[in-house]
Order: structure tokens, then sequence, then C-alpha cells
């Protein structure tokens, strides 16, 4: 009863915050160990009785407004250098006193899995977590949220100091690319991380922006017509769970939880535990009567959306650390309610969160026994394939889903919720790490990042924000023979967004992916070029911040010459020869090709192919690349030719 209890003090907290939005009140955004942008007129904001004067004062600039009929006030204070810490007061009928206050340099970094891929799991966390103390780097996580309307507010989140315990579950890109920043530049660094693991570049665009691509609008439409999203209800108890002897042992089941004691812990000694923070309206008791009428049974019940994460888990030790399991070739349990769920193990050679997982079940309203045998859990695949070994596993776990199962998120619905929040907040820039889930729409990639950029430029009303993206890493088969790419057509996409949009950036990270796994653990390069472009586009720092993109090429006899921009202090081979150049003739078959570097250029030829018309360099998922320039930065993959791909 004390977590249902929790749970309800939880929600009363909530309420009382939102019906306190007025007299006066401020965004997440607006908070303690904030930082704001130096040199731009600083804008505040925030909600009050209507008709109220609001007076602001920060390190003795002052400014009033008053609160619209609808309740909402906003001001600007004149620029300001950096520097902090202040203290800014927003006084109405009660004074808000913000503590802390630096002023310095705000960036956003958004995307998919790998943005959000957090700090402690990355190569090297060992070393550099302990040293994560900047107390001039403030971190700000934007909770996930889907919403088909613009949102005033985040939802409850708030600025951290970063230090190792805040630092190592906060984006490993966006950490390195801030404290490469503060390092050069001496001034503090505001980062908000607003990312969201598998998602499509469709999600995070404004529906205006949406609307001019006929595929992605179509999907708008879908939304706006029939599947608007919310919460759905659902209500699921689990009972009874136990241990299957693999035969092979002559060993007997063994009991592992039936809650009957009113406790929720488990025989090998741990505990089942549920976090509410990643499923606000849901609740986990025990409630009485269980299965065959006596004792308790586990409950998990309340609304959920597709920002929500409700996991139930049982760790089999109380420090997490592993039980061998190796004697059971499955566990069996009861379930019963309204609502879908899904069995994993959790295996801690397994980071990427691609467990292996039994299917999704429906519950029914009876009790039903679920049977999980061991050898069918399968990983999704989208992951890095691990081994499965019940010697070591650390716990289970069931992820509750509504009674349709997967929630779908809607087109637009990520800008909605999580960037829109975010754009009145004067920013000098974004970094995006995104384009995994968009990579077989390659093709049409080539418009929908020009159109997000541009969307966010013009909510934030800041016309050259500064856009720096990461083109994707290595990742997939290594080819024996040249052929087409989806991943390279999105790398492509990319590199042509570089080309066409003012104020943009690309980090080049062909050399620091993995084959087998679509999240690699080397971000610390990626951070870092991500830094040294802002220093010398953004920052105007003398520095060579690129490595070698195509500029021209030219046919001379059997030969390709290929000349390029960014060559720093000259083309350099990496490990040997040049690798990864192909060539082709007229018929478009492309061949492995020699290279060699000649000053700032690189002579292509094959004996296969006599009178060549194109070259491509690391057109492949996985490609087997060398050129740098002698600053250690890659060059990035291009293609001669504008042939046909295999993307739409």
């Amino acid at each position: 009863m004390r977590i249902r209890r929790l749970a309800f003090a939880i929600l009363l907290v909530g309420l009382c915050s939102a019906l306190g939005w007025a007299d006066p009140a401020l965004p997440n955004l607006i908070s303690d160990h904030m930082v704001m942008q130096q040199a731009r007129e600083i804008h505040l904001w925030g909600k009050a009785d209507p008709g109220e004067t609001i007076r602001v004062t920060l390190a003795g600039s002052t400014g009033t407004a008053s609160a619209d009929s609808h309740g909402h006030w906003s001001l600007q204070l004149a620029p300001m250098a950096a520097g902090g810490p202040f203290t800014l007061q927003v006084a109405g009928k009660r004074t808000i006193v913000v503590k802390d206050v630096m002023i310095g340099e705000v960036w956003v970094a958004s995307g998919q899995s790998n943005m959000a891929f957090a700090l402690s799991g990355s190569a090297g966390a060992a070393e550099e977590v302990p040293k994560a103390d900047y107390p001039d780097i403030r971190l700000f996580t934007v909770p996930k949220k889907v919403a088909l309307d613009p949102q005033p507010d985040t939802l409850p989140a708030s600025w951290q100091p970063c230090t190792p315990d805040s630092a190592k579950d906060f984006s490993a890109v966006a950490y390195y690319f801030a404290r490469d920043l503060h390092r050069k530049l001496k001034v503090p660094i505001g980062i908000v991380e607003s990312a969201w693991p598998g998602t499509t570049i469709e999600e995070w665009m404004a529906p205006e922006a949406a609307q001019r691509d006929p595929q992605v609008k179509s999907l708008l439409e879908l939304w706006n017509g029939s599947l608007a999203p919310g919460r759905s209800a659902f209500d699921l108890e689990f009972d009874d769970f136990e241990l299957l002897a693999d035969p092979s042992t002559g060993n007997k089941n063994l009991r592992f939880s039936n809650f009957d004691d009113g406790s929720a812990r488990n025989t090998l000694g741990g505990y089942w535990t549920y976090d509410l923070r990643w499923a606000p309206e849901t609740t986990f008791e025990l409630v009485s009567p269980g299965r065959g009428g006596s004792g308790f049974a586990a409950q998990v019940t309340g609304r959920l959306d597709a920002s929500d994460d409700a996991r139930l888990t049982a760790r089999f030790q109380p420090d997490g650390s592993p039980a061998d399991l190796s004697a059971y070739a499955g566990i069996r349990f009861w379930a019963r309610g309204n609502g879908s769920f899904r069995f994993r193990a959790l295996e801690p050679a397994i980071t990427d969160a691609d467990d292996y997982a039994a299917t999704l079940i429906h519950a029914s309203a009876n009790w039903t026994p679920i049977t999980i045998w061991f050898r069918n859990l399968r990983q999704e695949g989208w992951g890095v394939s691990k081994d499965f070994t019940l010697a070591t596993l650390t716990g289970f776990s069931i992820e509750m889903f509504s009674p349709a199962g997967y929630p779908p998120r809607p087109a637009s619905g990520l800008y909605q919720g999580m960037i829109t929040p975010l754009l009145p907040f004067p920013l000098r820039g974004a970094i995006w790490y995104q384009g995994e889930s968009n990579a077989l729409q390659a093709r049409q990639y080539r418009r929908l990042l020009p159109a997000l950029i541009e969307s966010w430029r013009a909510a934030s009303h800041q016309a050259q924000m500064q856009f720096l993206i990461v083109q994707l890493p290595n990742h997939g088969a290594i080819p024996s023979q040249p052929a087409e790419s989806a991943w390279a057509e999105l790398r492509e996409a990319q590199l042509l967004t570089l080309k066409g949009v003012p104020a943009t950036g690309l980090a080049v990270t062909i050399d620091v992916g993995d084959p087998k796994d679509v999240h690699p653990h080397r971000k610390a390069e990626v951070g870092q070029r991500l830094a040294l472009w802002a220093l010398a586009a953004t920052y105007k720092q003398p520095i060579v911040y690129s490595g070698p993109f195509y500029q021209s090429m030219a046919v001379e006899g059997t030969k390709i010459r290929v000349r390029f921009l960014h060559t720093g202090g000259g083309l350099k081979a990496m490990g040997g020869s040049l690798r990864g150049f192909a060539v082709a003739g007229a018929d478009r078959k492309f061949h492995w090709a020699s290279a060699v570097i000649e000053g700032d250029s690189v002579l292509v030829s094959s004996p296969e192919v006599a009178a060549p018309v194109a070259v491509r360099y690391a057109w492949a998922d996985s490609p087997e690349c060398n050129l740098f320039n002698a600053e250690g930065l890659p060059a990035s993959p291009f293609r001669t030719d504008d042939w046909p791909g295999i993307t739409k």
C-alpha cells in the first residue's frame, strides 16, 4: 500500500504544480543551474494570473510585463556577456528566485539512439566518468513526450551541474561536445538532450514542414483523421512464478516468487521493483487475493502512451549481481487482466536494450498459465548480437503495454512534445545524430533534413541557428565487391544538406562505427568532431575542423583525378595504401580501383575499366576506407555519379 500512496503523492504534487502554474510560474528550462545564451537578448516567459504584473531582475537588469488574458507573459532583457553565477528574481503576487544562473553557450542535442547513448556505456567510460566534474557545464534532459499540439513546457525536468553522477546517464556525444567547447571557449556551456531511440526524422519535424512532403503529409492526415495518440488504460496481474528444471539435470522446479507473504521478494534473494518515473500514470502494488483466492498477486495498472516505459523487474540479487540458472529450462507464471506484456531476460553483456525476449503476449480476463522456454528467447536484431548465458543472468523484466500492444508514434509528435518547449529559449545551435531509422528512405531524407532545419529555425526565430549533423558511421556488412548501399545514400543525403543549407556542419564518423553494432561505443570522437566544427565555423577559431570532402573530378585517359576540399596539412592514407575507391565505365558497373595520393588529389584507376566515367569512395554500409587529412580527420564517403540508387 505504501507504493500506491507514493504514486498518489507524486500525482498530487503534479496536480498542485499544474494548478499553481499561475501566480506566477516558470517553464522547467528557467530553473536553478540554468545557462542562458550570451550576446543575445535574454527571453524569459511564463504564466501568471491574467493582468498580473511581472517584474524580472537579473544581474542589475530589469524588465516588466503583464500577463495577457490567457495568463501568458513574456519579456526580453538586454544581452549579457558570459559569466555568473547570478540570481534571477521573478516577482508577481509571489517571488520566484532562480539560483546559480550562468551566461554562456547553449546547444540542443537531438536525434535517435546514438544521440541518447549514455556516457556510462561509451568506450573509455571507466576513465572519463570519474573526471566528468565541470561545474560550469550544465545538463538538461528533456523527458519523452508525444503530442499532436505544441507543448508550452517539458514534462518535469531540471538543469544539473555536470558531475560524474549526472553525466554518466547523459548523452555521451553531447557530453564530449560540451566538454570540448568548455575547454576551448572557457565559458559556461548549457547542453539540452532531447533524443529518443528508434525514431524517424518525420517525428521531429514541425507539422507545417511535414505537410510539404507528400509522403509525410499522408502520415499526418492518417493521424489527424483517426489515430490521434492518447493514454490507453491497462490492468495486469501476475502470480506464482516458477523456474522449470531442465530434465537432464534431475533437479526439481523452483518456486521463484508468489507474493503470498505480502512482499515483492524472490527466492534467490532479490526483489521485484517498479520505477514510476518512466510511467507516471501507473501504479504497482500487491493485491489480495492472489491466484487461488488467497495470498497476493503483483498488479500493475494505469494509463500508458508511447512515451512510457512500464517495466516490472525482478533482480536475482539485491546488488544486481548474477545468478546461475543453467539448471533451468524456462519459467512459468500466471497472468490475467486487460493489456499486453513481454517477458525479457536481463543478460548483463547486453548494453543496448536489445534483450533476449519472448513475443508479445495478450492477457485474458481469467488467470492463464504462461510458459517461457529460455531456448525460444530472441534478440530483436537491431542491437549487437550477444550470447545468451543462463549462468550469468541478473534478472527478468515484464514490459507492459495497452491491449493494443506497441503504441505507435505520429509524425511531428516528438517535435510538438520535445522540441517546441525549447524553441522560445535562445540557442546557439543544435547537434543532430539521426538517420538510421530512415536509411531505406534516403532519397526522401534529402528533402526532410533541410525541411527539419528550416522549421526549427523558423519556429525559434533564429534564421542562422547553427545545425551540426553527425554523418552515419560504418555499420553492417563489409562488401567483397562494390555494390549499392542504403546507408551510403543516407550519408550522401546528409552531405548534400551540408552543401545546400547555410550554417550547417557535418562530422564524418565513417571510421568509428562498428560493423556488428548499430550503437558503436566510440562516442568521444563524434563529440570532438562536432566541437571542432563549432569552434571553427561558429566561433571562428583558426583550426582544421573537417576531413576531406569531394570537390571535383577529371578524366585523364584511363584514370580519374579526384580533388578535395579540407585537405588540411595534406591527404594521407591511414594504415597502408588507399582503400575504398571504385570506378565504373559507361556500363555503370563498379570495380575496385587502385588509388594514389598526388598532392591534394587522388588518382584512381582499374585495369577492368578502360574508359572510366565515375568514382565512388566508401560507398557501402560498412566500407573499408582510409583516406584522411594530416590532422587525422576522415574523408566523407562520396560518389561522382547521380545514377539511381536503391532507396525511396
